[in-house]
């Protein structure tokens, strides 16, 4: 993804032993739908299927929000599948947009969480 591979983004991975089974990562970018002048986006997260409903995800934000926390960033937001809404949710992410359409992906909100 643009950005991959500046100074200011966070790569985590969730590893069963050797092998990496989840990932997401943390940009350094603003939307104008937040105040707050620190935010990051969170992207490209992904659980192997054969790893899902292990928490795993969880835990990958979760962890990333205490990263953020250390570094002060008030806001962590991204743009949420409308099947990862209820997922987002349960993390206590809030819904700031209307559905829109990310072509080849589909639909999708603006979902944001205060950490600060």
């Amino acid at each position: 993804m643009e950005g991959d591979d500046s100074k200011s983004t966070k790569h985590i991975g969730a590893f069963m032993g050797s092998r990496c089974v989840g990932i997401l990562s943390l940009f350094l970018s603003r939307t104008n739908k937040l105040k707050s002048h620190s935010q990051y986006q969170l992207r490209g997260m992904a659980v192997e299927p054969q790893f899902h409903g292990q928490d795993i995800g969880r835990k990958l934000v979760l962890f990333s929000e205490c990263e953020l926390k250390k570094m002060n960033v008030e806001m962590l937001w991204c743009n949420a599948r409308e099947i990862a809404v209820g997922f987002y949710k349960k993390l206590n992410f809030e819904i700031i947009s209307d559905q829109f359409h990310i072509p080849e992906v589909g639909p999708h909100v603006l979902m944001y969480k205060r950490l600060s």
